[in-house]
C-alpha cells in the first residue's frame, strides 16, 4: 500500500477574516499546540489535572492499534459470512453508531460481507421496520456501548435476544469491565471487543466502535486506518505545514468573530452522512459553558450547489478531493464574493475517509483550545438522561406522560416569528428514521429557511440527545427548539432481564421509553430557559408533516 496522502487545507477569506485567522494560527504556533497535543499536555485545555482531558487522548493511537487488530476483525467477518449471516444490526447510540453509518455509505457491502442496518432509535416503528427486514437466524446483532449501560442499547439488546437467544448471533463492543461485557459473557456472545477507556464516544470512529462494523460489512480496513495514521502523523508537523491544526484554529477564530455556525458541504456523494458524525463531534465537544460551534448539516443554503449564504454567523467547511470540479469552484468563488469564509479540507486516495476522520478529530480538539473549553467532556448530556428516568418513574407510579398538542401551522409560525441570525432553530423529530422522514423534515426546514436568515438544523430523536443535545443546553442561549412527535403504530415490549445480576428495565414498553425521552428533553430544555414548542403529528405523521410544510409554504 502506497503512503497515504496527508490532508491539505485551503481557505478563502476577506482581509478582515484573514487577520483573525492568521492571528489564531500564530498563537497556535507560539503556544506549541501540535507538540503539546502529542505530549498529552492537559494544560492545553485548562488547568492541570482537570477531569476528562489527559485520560481522553487515546484516539491519537487508535488507528495504529486498529491495524494490529485488522486480521482478527477480518477473520470474524469472513466467518460470519461463511455461516450464512447476511445482515448486521448495529444497536448503539451517538459515537457508537454515527461513524459506522459513514463508513457504510462510503463503501457499502463488499466481498460478500454483511449488510449494515442501523438502529439508534427507541421508536417502536423503527424497531418493527428492522424486524421486518431481517431474518433472526441470518442476522448478527452488534451491541455497541462504551459504558455498557446505555438505556436504549440495553433495551434493544433484550429485544433482539428475545427474537433469537443464540450467543453466536451476537457481538459486543464495550469498554473493559462494563455491564455489557458481563451480560455478553453470561449470554455466550460470539465475541467481545474492548474499546479504549481513554477514548470518548465521539472520538471513537477509528477504534473498535468503528472498525468492528466496518470489517463486518467488508470495508477496506487497511485503507481506512492507514489514511488515518497518515493524517495523525501529519498533525505532528509545525503549525505552518499542519492542515488539521490550522483548520481548528481557523474555525475557532471565525467563531470568535461571530461566525459560530459551521455549514458543511461534501464533494463526494458517498460522504453524504459524514455531516451526522461531524455534527456530534463538533457540537458535543464545543457546546458548553455558553460557547459552541453549531454544525449545520445539509444547510438549505448549500443545497443544489447554492453554497453562498449572506448570514453573518455562517462559515463553510468543504470536504473535497483533489480533482477539478468547476461547479464547486464557482460556488466557492460566489461564497467568497459574498463575504462568507470558506475552508477547504482536501483528502485524497483510498485512505481519504480515514484521513477525514482523523483530521476532523484533531481540528475539533484544537477548536476547544481556541475557545478555551475542554473538548472531551459533556457536562449537560446527563441532564436529559436523568429527566427521562424521572418521567419513567412517574409513569411507574401511575402518572401518564403529558400528550403534545396537535400540530397547528399557525402555532409553528408564531414560534419562529422574528427568528434571525445569530439565533438558530433546531427541528427535533421524534419520528422513525428513514429516507422518507429525512426528506419530509428537510422540506419543512427549507420552507422555514425561506422566512429567515437564521441557521436551521434537524435531528432525529432520541439520536440527537447523544449528539447536538449537549450544545442545545450548554452552548449559546440563541436556539429555539421545535419538537415533532408521532404516535407509533407498532408496539414492542422490552423483555425483562435474564438474571437478577443485570440492570432492571425502567419500563417494559418501547413506546413509553420513546415518549419519555421526548418529554425528558422538553423538561431539560425548559430548565435551561430555552424556548421549546412540542407538537404531535399523530399516527399519520408523514401526511401531517407534509401538510404542515405546505401550509407554511402557502403563508410565505
Amino acid at each position: 500500500m502506497s503512503d497515504p496522502t496527508p490532508p491539505a487545507l485551503r481557505w478563502h477569506l476577506t482581509d478582515e477574516q484573514r487577520l483573525a485567522v492568521d492571528a489564531e494560527v500564530a498563537r497556535a504556533a507560539e503556544e506549541r499546540v501540535p507538540e503539546r497535543l502529542w505530549d498529552r499536555d492537559d494544560t492545553l485545555w485548562g488547568p492541570a489535572g482537570q477531569a476528562e482531558v489527559s485520560d481522553r487522548l487515546g484516539w491519537l493511537d487508535a488507528p495504529a492499534r486498529g491495524l494490529e487488530e485488522q486480521t482478527t476483525l477480518e477473520d470474524l467477518a469472513a466467518a460470519v459470512a461463511s455461516e450464512g449471516f447476511t445482515d448486521v444490526v448495529l444497536v448503539g447510540m451517538g459515537g457508537s453508531s454515527l461513524a459506522p453509518e459513514v463508513v457504510w455509505h462510503w463503501s457499502g457491502p463488499q466481498n460478500g460481507r454483511l449488510r449494515l442496518r442501523m438502529l439508534d432509535s427507541t421508536d417502536p416503528d423503527a424497531v418493527a421496520t428492522v424486524d421486518a427486514a431481517t431474518e433472526p437466524e441470518r442476522t448478527l446483532v452488534l451491541v455497541s456501548t462504551k459504558s455498557g449501560g446505555t438505556l436504549e442499547t440495553v433495551s434493544l439488546f433484550r429485544h433482539f435476544w428475545s427474537r433469537n437467544p443464540d450467543g453466536k448471533a451476537f457481538v459486543a463492543v464495550t469498554d473493559p469491565g462494563s455491564g455489557l461485557e458481563a451480560m455478553a459473557k453470561a449470554h455466550g456472545f460470539r465475541a467481545i471487543f474492548h474499546g479504549d477507556p481513554e477514548i470518548g464516544g465521539r472520538y471513537s470512529a477509528l477504534s473498535p466502535f468503528g472498525t468492528v462494523p466496518a470489517a463486518l460489512t467488508g470495508a477496506d480496513l487497511g485503507a481506512l486506518l492507514h489514511g488515518a495514521v497518515g493524517a495523525l502523523e501529519a498533525s505532528r508537523a509545525p503549525v505552518e505545514q499542519n492542515a488539521a491544526v490550522r483548520l481548528g484554529a481557523a474555525i475557532a477564530a471565525l467563531a470568535k468573530t461571530g461566525r459560530d455556525k459551521l455549514a458543511l458541504r461534501v464533494q463526494d456523494p458517498r460522504l453524504g452522512s459524514f455531516g451526522l458524525w461531524l455534527e456530534q463531534l463538533v457540537a458535543e465537544s464545543t457546546g458548553k459553558h455558553g460557547h459552541g460551534v453549531l454544525p449545520v448539516v445539509d444547510d438549505p443554503a448549500a443545497d443544489h450547489g447554492r453554497l453562498p449564504t449572506v448570514s453573518s454567523d455562517r462559515q463553510l467547511l468543504v470536504l473535497r478531493g483533489t480533482e477539478d470540479d468547476a461547479e464547486l469552484t464557482a460556488a466557492i468563488e460566489e461564497s467568497t464574493a459574498a463575504g462568507v469564509p470558506v475552508l477547504e479540507l482536501i483528502v485524497a486516495g483510498d485512505g481519504a475517509l480515514g484521513a477525514a476522520f482523523a483530521a476532523a478529530e484533531v481540528a475539533t480538539a484544537v477548536v476547544g483550545w481556541g475557545l478555551g473549553i475542554n473538548p472531551f467532556d459533556q457536562p449537560d448530556v446527563q441532564a436529559a438522561k436523568d429527566a427521562t428516568k424521572v418521567v419513567l418513574a412517574e409513569v411507574a407510579d401511575g402518572t401518564p406522560i403529558p400528550g403534545a398538542d396537535e400540530v397547528d401551522p399557525a402555532a409553528v409560525l408564531a414560534f419562529v416569528d422574528g427568528l434571525a441570525a445569530p439565533e438558530y432553530l433546531a427541528i427535533l423529530a421524534y419520528l422513525p428514521p428513514s429516507a422518507d422522514a429525512a426528506a419530509e423534515v428537510g422540506r419543512l426546514r427549507t420552507a422555514l429557511a425561506g422566512r429567515t436568515d437564521a441557521a436551521i438544523t434537524t435531528g432525529f430523536g432520541p439520536r440527537y440527545l447523544h449528539s447536538t443535545g449537549q450544545l442545545h443546553k450548554g452552548g449559546p442561549a440563541v436556539g429555539r427548539y421545535l419538537i415533532l412527535e408521532h404516535d407509533p403504530r407498532a408496539e414492542r415490549t422490552i423483555p425483562a432481564p435474564d438474571s437478577e445480576d443485570e440492570p432492571s428495565n425502567p419500563t417494559t414498553s418501547f413506546r413509553t421509553l420513546f415518549h419519555a425521552q421526548s418529554q425528558g428533553d422538553l423538561r431539560t430544555l425548559g430548565a435551561h430557559d430555552r424556548p421549546v414548542l412540542r407538537v404531535s403529528l399523530g399516527s399519520d405523521w408523514l401526511e401531517s408533516l407534509a401538510a404542515l410544510t405546505t401550509a407554511i409554504q402557502g403563508d410565505s
